[in-house]
This record gives structure tokens, C-alpha cells and sequence, in this order.
């Protein structure tokens, strides 16, 4: 890969991946240029100090929005990190792309990924970028770089969450609490609540579908509770790649930076736990306790509209379940019945098209 510049920007500084990469970055003497926090001026401004980094911006704040906007349109970046949440930085790619070739795009935002689908896919390889996903269960397919036309099927995992190994738990009677304590790690909110029911499994397989351009017929998942396996993909040719790490998101994060500055900043452990069994079962996805079990066939059937507004449904859903207007259990439900599978047919040409359209959707479901 030609490098062009060092500059590293960061966008969604001040959240839980932003935190630990510009940690990591500061140990390692790799210097990040520019980051961006959306609602935390407080804990950007502490870290631009700290970290000694050149440019901040709070883009809730509509002159930072601005000069944002302005800053992104003169400079090019070697590596931009989207660790954000929300589908609201499809409004910056179309600057990102014209401006920049050679650069890796770091994106572990899950609603940016779904939001812009095959679109921004295709638009990041014919500007002559690099696309890399930080999700443990995509990054986990990065070295393999899955050809569709080679492959019977893929599955990624999921660790189970809260709920799956307690199998006399009635979900009717479970607290937020509950929902919110994942067993393997801590999250945000809405994470942990998309954990805790298996609608992250589903925008995932969304994601797989677009990223490598796989056929979303032959993606399903299973249930790793060690977490440590993260994707299986079974080749055509009988074989069968298995592809495990510790479940620690820093090892997806240093990727782009290895890459770009061509050294390497990790040695595997003499500790190997893949030699620990436990860590390598799996288990089918057979709980019917899930009210999305009885939709998964339906998911596959998804046109990338529906796949929009199945996510943002989902934001809305768990708005109104943490706002007391919305059982946990009917959390599927509520977005099931407003699905129309009528829009299969419509087809997006643009950003400006997709965002018009999840801007509808919310305002919209928001106000009902």
C-alpha cells in the first residue's frame, strides 16, 4: 500500500474503542491527528490534551459541524477510524471519497455499515481505498477474504448473551439489569440489549452480506459461549476454516495500524487457548424462547431498505423499552409488524437518497 500521510483521524474518540485506541496509540508513540466526540466535549477535550492532538470537533455543536465539515474537505488521512454510533457519518463519506485514495477506513460503526450497504462497499473500492471492519466476527474474515463463488456457507457467532445458558429464565420477568449484564464483557445500552435478544446476529448478517459480497442465503450463525471463535467458513472444496482470538477489540483496532506503518505491535502468547477445548464449542441456534428465531428465514429476504428500517426500528424500539412504553418481550415484535416486504423492489442510488430515507423513517416511528 503507497502511504500518502501519517495523519490518523478518529472519529468517535470518547467512547469505549476510542478510548483504548488512543491509549494504545500514545504507548506506541503513533501520533493521532484529529478526533471528533459527538455529545462529550468534556472527555474530547481532556483526551486532545493528554494525547497532544492537533484538531477536536463536537459535532453536536453546529459550528464544529461546520468547521468539521470544512477540515475534512482540505485534508487526506492515512487511517480513518469510525467508532461512532449511528448512521449520521453516511453525511461525510462523499468528502472522505473524493478526497482521499489509498486510505484504510477503519469502520467498526455497525449503522454506518448496514445504512450504506453495497453502495458504500463498491464506492470505497472504486475511489481506491481500503475497507477494514472492526467487529471481531467480520475483522475475523479480513485474512481469509471470502470469495461467494467458493463458499457453501459462513457462520459467525454470538456468545449467547444474558439469557442463552439459563434456560428457565422467563423473559417476561426479566429487568433491565438483567438485559444489561452480559456475561463476557461490559458494552453500551444498546449493545448489550442487541446481545441480550440476538438482533446484533441479524445486523451482522446484514453486514457480512454487503462487505464481502457474499450471498446472505449462505450466512447463518452459532453460539460460541467462550466467544472465542468468531466465524466458520465452509469452502465448496469440503474444507473448513475456523477463525479464533481472544475476544479483545484491540486487536482489530491495531490491524489498520500495522498495516499503514507495516510493523507489528503484537506476539501470539505461548498460552494458545485453542488448546484449551472449551474454548472451540459451539452450539446451533435453537432457543425458541427468542421471539427472532421465528424470523430468521424472513431476515434473508430483506432488500436493503428493509434492512434500514429493521435497524432503525430497532433504535426506536429500545428507546421505548429504556422509557418504560415497551416490553422487553415485544421488542421484535414492534419492528416486525412495520417491515413492508413490499419495498423489496426499491433500490437506492445514493447517499443522499439513503439518508433522506432514515431521516423519514425516524421522524416518523419517533413521534407515533
Amino acid at each position: 500500500m503507497k502511504k500518502i500521510n501519517n495523519k490518523i483521524l478518529v472519529i468517535g474518540s470518547t467512547g469505549k474503542l476510542g478510548s483504548k485506541l488512543l491509549s494504545f496509540c500514545f504507548k506506541n508513540k503513533i501520533y493521532i491527528n484529529s478526533i471528533t466526540s459527538y455529545k462529550n466535549q468534556k472527555k474530547m477535550k481532556t483526551q486532545k490534551e493528554k494525547y497532544s492532538i492537533k484538531k477536536s470537533f463536537c459535532l453536536s455543536h453546529k459550528e464544529d459541524f461546520i468547521q468539521f465539515n470544512n477540515f475534512i474537505k482540505i485534508n487526506k488521512f492515512g487511517i480513518i477510524y469510525f467508532l461512532d454510533y449511528g448512521s449520521k457519518t453516511l453525511e461525510f463519506m462523499e468528502f472522505f471519497l473524493k478526497i482521499n485514495t489509498n486510505t484504510i477506513f477503519a469502520i467498526a460503526n455497525k449503522e454506518l455499515l448496514i445504512a450504506g450497504g453495497s453502495i458504500l462497499i463498491n464506492k470505497i473500492k472504486k475511489s481506491k481505498n481500503f475497507l477494514i471492519p472492526l467487529d471481531s466476527e467480520h475483522f475475523s474474515l479480513y485474512r481469509n477474504n471470502p470469495k461467494n463463488s467458493d463458499i457453501y456457507k459462513i457462520y459467525i457467532t454470538a456468545s449467547g448473551g444474558p439469557f442463552y445458558s439459563k434456560k428457565r429464565i422467563n423473559f417476561n420477568n426479566v429487568s433491565l439489569n438483567q438485559v444489561l449484564r452480559h456475561p463476557k464483557w461490559k458494552m453500551g445500552i444498546n449493545n448489550s440489549i442487541d446481545s441480550s435478544n440476538f438482533i446484533n446476529k441479524v445486523l451482522e448478517i446484514f453486514e457480512l452480506a454487503s462487505i464481502y459480497n457474499i450471498d446472505i442465503n449462505k450466512i447463518n450463525f452459532l453460539i460460541s459461549p467462550e466467544a472465542y471463535i468468531h466465524s466458520i467458513i465452509c469452502y465448496n472444496d469440503m474444507t473448513i476454516s475456523i477463525n479464533c482470538f481472544n475476544n479483545d477489540m484491540i486487536i482489530s483496532l491495531v490491524k489498520p495500524l500495522e498495516i499503514f506503518f507495516q510493523k507489528t505491535f503484537f506476539k501470539i502468547k505461548k498460552n494458545i487457548n485453542f488448546l484449551d477445548s472449551k474454548n472451540l464449542k459451539l452450539n446451533e441456534f435453537n432457543d425458541k424462547r427468542y421471539k427472532i428465531y421465528n424470523y430468521i428465514k424472513l431476515f434473508r429476504k430483506f432488500s436493503h431498505k428493509n434492512q434500514i428500517k429493521f435497524m432503525i426500528l430497532n433504535n426506536i424500539a429500545q428507546k421505548k423499552y429504556l422509557n418504560r412504553e415497551l416490553k422487553y418481550t415485544n421488542i421484535v415484535p414492534f419492528i416486525m409488524k412495520k417491515v413492508d416486504l413490499n419495498d423489496n423492489n426499491y433500490e437506492f442510488n445514493s447517499f443522499k437518497d439513503i439518508l433522506i430515507y432514515i431521516n423519514q423513517i425516524s421522524n416518523y416511528y419517533d413521534k407515533k
